[in-house]
């Protein structure tokens, strides 16, 4: 038998859409733990192109509009909303991390994820006018795409852009570069955005509904497992180093509004039991992906604890029962909203 990280190593575009879901959710951790070096991740990289614009929609598309029912297509909608503008953004803030790169190899790596960024976004915009009907104009679509967006999210894009404007304001600063990491990197990337791809990819795979949508997040969940590695490895190596307080400065003000926005937009409940082990699991990615990526980097767990704990005090009525959700409630804070 192959070994599981062997199918999800090689496999091509197609071939990811067709792999179990506990497979690829399960790859980003299993590649972090190896502890990858930034050149052994450019050399994945190299192996692993897809094409966004080669992404079959059309049927996507007939399904989202006429064959979902209500709930459903505005809990997808909300969450590929987040999507939309979370591909565009890192795209937009990656310069600030490569012009502080520390050494050649971070350098080389940053410059793959920046291409990875771009065809993210630019399958997110096809996404967005293809299956969603929104304004084909990039431009008017992340207008269209911010005005969903929930204010924990608004409170993130507002602290990214503080954070990295600090680190282009003096890029030889390694410890505001490691501020850039953590935020994009651990907080961005490694809890809320493969916490949301992850519960697209679980989801889907229950149905067969919108195959180009799940083959597209799977191949995204990919590219963000080198992403993620990378960050840990820089993390990990700034903690070695002494820089232990600026990283947890950031995690601080940042990792709890990410928890409480990764629980928000989870859609696996339109398609399983709310009170189901796979429900229950979804909503656990979020806390799950941060506490395993903080014993990763040697952080000290008592404050990774802090932190989880932080989240429940901003929504305790969120944390307190994660797996007891009322139907409809997502539809119901989106009523009067265009879906």
């Amino acid at each position: 038998m192959v070994r599981w990280s062997t199918l999800v190593e090689s496999a091509s575009f197609d071939q990811l859409g067709a792999l179990d879901a506990s497979v690829i959710s399960d790859h980003a951790n299993l590649l972090a733990e190896r502890r990858l070096r930034p050149r052994d991740l450019y050399r994945r990289w190299e192996e692993q192109q897809w094409s966004a614009e080669a992404v079959r929609l059309d049927r996507d598309r007939e399904t989202f509009q006429t064959r979902l029912p209500r709930t459903l297509k505005s809990q997808l909608e909300a969450t590929i909303s987040t999507f939309i503008v979370g591909e565009y953004t890192g795209l937009d803030l990656l310069a600030p991390v490569q012009l502080g790169a520390p050494d050649e190899e971070d350098l080389i790596f940053l410059a793959t994820q920046v291409a990875d960024e771009a065809r993210h976004a630019r399958l997110m915009f096809r996404v967005g006018h293809e299956v969603l009907g929104y304004d084909a104009d990039p431009r008017v679509m992340l207008r269209q795409a911010w005005a969903r967006a929930e204010q924990e999210h608004r409170d993130l894009a507002l602290l990214e852009g503080e954070i990295m404007r600090a680190s282009v304001a003096n890029p030889r600063d390694y410890e505001k570069w490691l501020r850039c990491v953590a935020l994009f990197h651990l907080v961005t990337e490694g809890v809320l955005a493969v916490s949301g791809q992850r519960s697209i990819v679980r989801a889907l795979g229950k149905t067969d509904l919108l195959p180009g949508i799940r083959s597209a997040f799977a191949a995204m969940c990919r590219d963000e497992s080198r992403h993620i590695s990378f960050g840990l490895h820089a993390l990990r190596t700034g903690i070695h180093e002494g820089h232990a307080d600026a990283i947890y400065d950031v995690l601080e003000q940042a990792m709890p509004l990410a928890l409480v926005l990764t629980d928000r937009l989870q859609p696996t409940s339109a398609f399983l039991a709310a009170d189901s082990p796979e429900a229950r699991a979804a909503t656990q990615t979020g806390i799950d992906s941060f506490l395993r990526a903080m014993r990763w980097i040697g952080a000290d767990p008592a404050f990774s604890r802090h932190v989880v704990d932080s989240a429940r005090v901003v929504a305790p009525e969120r944390f307190e029962v994660r797996h007891r959700r009322e139907p409809g409630r997502f539809a119901a804070q989106t009523e009067g909203n265009p879906s």
